[in-house]
């Protein structure tokens, strides 16, 4: 049971041709009868119309993408919840409907760009994460977290210009949770560390994502591979990333491996700071570190910006030489990342990730969109920032009013040594198994998360949760 062309929607819409089809549900080229215009319709699925979570997180991508005004972001027009007329093989029916009325993109998926191309060439890599770096600062300056950004929800139109899609997940900053307890929202192989490990997203998780959409566009590959979600998501806490290739510019190299950085607090904060040092790259100025970028307040318009329209040539069989828009550059020595190896164990986390299991399956099992008309539903080199690797020594940094209890230097650790580390900071470590009893020897204990953290109190009781081995 599903609309069917024809399909009159709210009393308004008239569906022409099906565009593509989600996880949640389908998106229609739709006649706006009133306005007289061509639209977008995304259809929630009737079998989730009268799924109360579903229905919250349709009725969210409608205020939060109808709040955000940016030429960089897919308008929404309308929203609504009534019931239609649908075909069945045993004639019509009256099914519950819940729809979104969007501006209709012309233009193509990030993704099916990749598919047919493959690698892109570096001047458009930087044009697409500029554009989008910015588009998501609309969002970030209003509090707002898309929390999914990947190449499926990256529409390229003709003449270049990048509309940022799909914030059926997004939420605000401070807000609750909309989902099951538990659960991790986003797309496996473009999730942060901290959404992998049941956290909290915040801008800073988006532009890692962003990030790893970079990655893609330069190597032709995502920089963690598997066919299991939860492997892949476990390798963004845990493994270092893989080098790009090394026809990639050593300054391009430097940004994208200090957008990937593991600890959030290393990375450009908001889309803007990375889209105001993707610039400076461009530009040929040094790479501002994160944190230095918010210095560069100069920003293009985008509505005035238009990049370089992406030729629909196949990509070149390997081995052949390359068209000058895909040209590889002078090969460039390669340099080491800007973060150590962050030690992460998988037993919480992974009990955290069973549940993006459904969410990733809906999100990358749908059906490609055509490479026709789209919507949404989906030089000079500066040292980058590094992370010191952590010493064998676990250390805590103490003030004049507290401790400052950071995760990262203990998780991974055995028991024992974080006890003695708090303790010697003058904190009350207590320490528990994940089935919640006392290790029957800490040392034998991996540390996987402690509570509280930040800054804490002087003889504050710190609970230090550890898995057995």
């Amino acid at each position: 049971m599903a609309p069917t062309t024809g399909s009159l929607i709210g009393d308004r819409y008239r569906l022409g041709r099906r565009i593509a089809v989600g996880g949640m549900g389908e998106v229609w080229e739709a006649e706006d009868s009133r306005l007289g215009r061509t639209v977008a319709v995304k259809i929630l699925k009737a079998e989730l119309t009268g799924d109360p979570e579903f229905l919250h997180r349709f009725r969210t991508e409608a205020r939060t993408a109808g709040s955000l005004n940016n030429s960089g972001i897919t308008a929404v027009h309308d929203y609504g919840e009534t019931t239609t007329e649908w075909a069945t093989a045993n004639g019509t029916v009256q099914v519950p409907t819940a729809y979104l009325v969007m501006e209709l993109v012309r233009g193509e998926p990030l993704a099916q760009i990749l598919a047919v191309h493959g690698r892109l060439g570096v001047d458009y890599t930087l044009d697409i994460l500029e554009q989008s770096g910015w588009a998501l600062e609309a969002a970030h300056e209003r509090g707002l977290v898309h929390r999914d950004v990947k190449p499926g929800n990256i529409l390229v139109t003709p003449s270049g210009q990048v509309k940022i899609t799909d914030f059926g997940i997004a939420k605000a900053v401070d807000a609750a949770p909309v989902t099951r307890s538990g659960m991790v929202m986003g797309t496996a192989h473009y999730i942060a560390p901290e959404q992998a490990g049941g956290g909290d997203a915040g801008p800073a998780s988006d532009v890692y994502s962003l990030g790893v959409v970079g990655y893609e566009c330069l190597a032709g590959r995502r920089p963690y591979l598997s066919e299991n979600a939860v492997t892949v998501a476990m390798m963004h806490i845990r493994d270092p990333l893989p080098p790009l290739p090394n026809d990639v510019p050593p300054v391009v190299r430097q940004l994208i491996e200090a957008t990937l950085a593991k600890d959030p607090r290393q990375r450009y904060a908001t889309g803007g700071e990375f889209a105001a040092a993707v610039g400076a790259v461009r530009r040929g100025e040094p790479l501002p570190l994160p944190g230095q970028a918010t210095a560069l307040t100069e920003r293009v318009n985008p509505q005035t910006r238009v990049a370089p329209a992406m030729s629909r040539e196949p990509s070149p069989p390997r081995g052949s030489e390359r068209p000058d828009r895909w040209a590889s550059q002078p090969e460039q020595p390669r340099r080491r990342g800007p973060w150590g190896t962050v030690a992460a164990l998988a037993v919480v986390a992974l009990l955290l990730l069973a549940g993006v299991l459904w969410v990733v399956n809906s999100a990358e099992t749908s059906a490609p969109p055509p490479p026709a008309a789209t919507t949404t539903a989906t030089s000079t080199t500066t040292t980058a920032p590094s992370t010191t690797a952590r010493s064998s020594r676990t250390t805590t940094t103490t003030a004049a009013n507290g401790v400052s209890v950071n995760p990262v230097d203990y998780v991974g650790r055995p028991a024992s040594v974080a006890s003695a580390a708090l303790r010697e900071s003058g904190l009350d470590p207590e320490v528990a198994t994940i089935l919640g009893g006392e290790p029957n020897d800490p040392s034998r204990c991996r540390v996987l998360y402690l509570s509280p953290t930040g800054e804490v109190p002087r003889g504050e009781t710190v609970t230090v949760t550890c898995q057995e081995f």
